[in-house]
């Protein structure tokens, strides 16, 4: 990300408001019986924290990486407010190095930088959760957004083959236009 993008998401963040809300996205907390509640989670551009605190709320350590300080001390706040702590990384996320088989569980919530995918691939531990949710094409419809900013049909499922799916949706209503996934890493044998 550039400076440009650090400046842009600094001021959408730096406002009394939370711009997605407190609670975490559907996709996340409709699912939440799949979520062990024990080890290490990480929360790629994390926003305003109300995914990561959400999942260390169920008790993971959680590390949320995102570019912007703003958004970074209202997911503090937000932690603070609901008794969870989380381990803030102000980072670029397209240059952050991502560990070796690190984590239990990664969430991606409306982000999309397909390098990410192998990096993805290569931090989670042999058995870990992926929740990842972000637009597909069909949300140009709706937005200005650049086609590089959105999924192709059934990408997610392609990018992440060589895990065991759980979970997988696209949807197309009311501006909501998106792809979700569960995907668990298998354990080589």
């Amino acid at each position: 990300m550039s400076l440009k993008d650090k400046e842009k998401w600094n001021n959408k963040y730096g406002t009394g408001e939370y711009i997605t809300g407190k609670e975490p996205c559907e996709w996340l907390k409709e699912n939440a019986e799949l979520l062990a509640g024990t080890g290490k989670a990480l929360d790629l551009a994390m926003g305003e924290g109300r995914n990561a605190v959400f999942v260390a709320s169920k008790g993971y350590d959680v590390a949320g990486v995102d570019i912007s300080e703003a958004g970074i001390r209202k997911a503090l706040a937000l932690a603070q407010e609901r008794g969870a702590r989380i381990a803030p990384v102000l980072a670029d996320i397209e240059v952050y190095d991502l560990p070796e088989n690190e984590y239990d569980l990664i969430l991606c919530f409306y982000f999309l930088d397909r390098s990410l995918f192998p990096k993805i691939r290569k931090a989670l531990k042999p058995g870990g959760l992926l929740f990842f949710e972000t637009f597909t094409v069909d949300y140009l419809k709706y937005s200005s957004f650049k086609r590089e900013w959105v999924l192709e049909y059934n990408e997610l499922l392609r990018a992440f083959a060589d895990f065991r799916i759980l979970k997988y949706q696209e949807v197309d209503r009311d501006e909501k236009a998106c792809a979700s996934l569960i995907a668990r890493k298998v354990e080589v044998r």
